[in-house]
């Protein structure tokens, strides 16, 4: 039987460097990484004609993981985070739907204000951030243009990646990170995790809206802490301060799929 064709946009990211690790076996994954990689395709998804390129190309499912990811850089660069977070996607459900294809399309517990948790997949959603109101627009549009795509809303993501970004769990293990708040509460992640479901999903038909998430809703510190009891590592290096203003403080999730938040890390 033959590899389903995948079409992987952010392939370069935390999540989608994952999931081309992990699920290469599995399928047949074409693989769309940011400009000027060495490696693989490269694609401008802010460029029409990479866009056009891209989407050229013959693939039965589709898995977007491509994002401007950092509210600060949203912040700084607000066109290019509407562009990339929320109007490409909206051309990537748009032909999906023409092609009756699946989509995949990650979404972020950012779109949530953290003022009355937990939050599940039927919560009223009010950004506090640019960055969350990106990816709340691009949840409405992907539904809107595509009944029948995944959309996947997730928390802070954890544990290994093959991207030059390092995930929260990283910095915490390698001793890179000290300052940990206290008063930031999230479902942090596992990414080999959220990667693996995957298949199963698509197989499934599974559409519509869906919170996939650690099952236990810690503060940064009260998680950092946990994370390195469990490797046995110490914890007295640790110091505790408050987020800066403009971080929701409560955005613990009401999981659709759920895992032990500390599992894989």
């Amino acid at each position: 039987m033959s590899r389903p064709r995948v079409l992987l946009a952010g392939a370069g990211g935390r999540l989608g460097s994952v999931i081309l690790r992990d699920l290469s076996e599995s399928w047949d994954i074409t693989a769309a990484f940011g400009p000027g990689c060495e490696n693989g395709l490269g694609c401008d998804l802010l460029s029409p004609g990479d866009r056009r390129k891209l989407l050229g190309m013959e693939f039965d499912a589709a898995v977007n993981a491509a994002a401007l990811s950092s509210p600060l850089e949203c912040a700084e660069r607000p066109a290019e985070c509407l562009a990339l977070n929320a109007l490409w996607p909206l051309v990537l459900a748009r032909e999906c739907r023409l092609r009756s294809v699946p989509m995949v399309h990650f979404s972020s517990d950012l779109v949530y204000s953290g003022g009355n948790p937990p939050y599940g997949s039927d919560s009223p959603a009010v950004p506090v951030s640019i960055y969350g109101w990106s990816k709340l627009m691009a949840d409405m549009m992907v539904l809107r243009n595509h009944p029948g795509a995944l959309l996947l809303r997730t928390s802070v993501l954890c544990g290994e990646t093959g991207s030059r970004r390092r995930t929260f769990s990283q910095d915490v293990l390698s001793g890179r990170l000290r300052r940990v708040w206290v008063d930031s509460w999230r479902n942090h992640t596992p990414l080999k995790w959220l990667a693996g479901v995957l298949p199963g999903l698509l197989d499934d038909g599974l559409s519509g809206l869906a919170v996939a998430c650690g099952d236990t809703c810690r503060s940064r510190s009260a998680y950092a802490e946990a994370l390195l009891a469990r490797r046995g590592l110490p914890v007295e290096h640790l110091q505790q301060e408050y987020a800066p203003p403009g971080v929701p403080s409560a955005l613990c999730l009401r999981g659709d799929l759920v895992t032990d938040d500390l599992e894989l890390q």
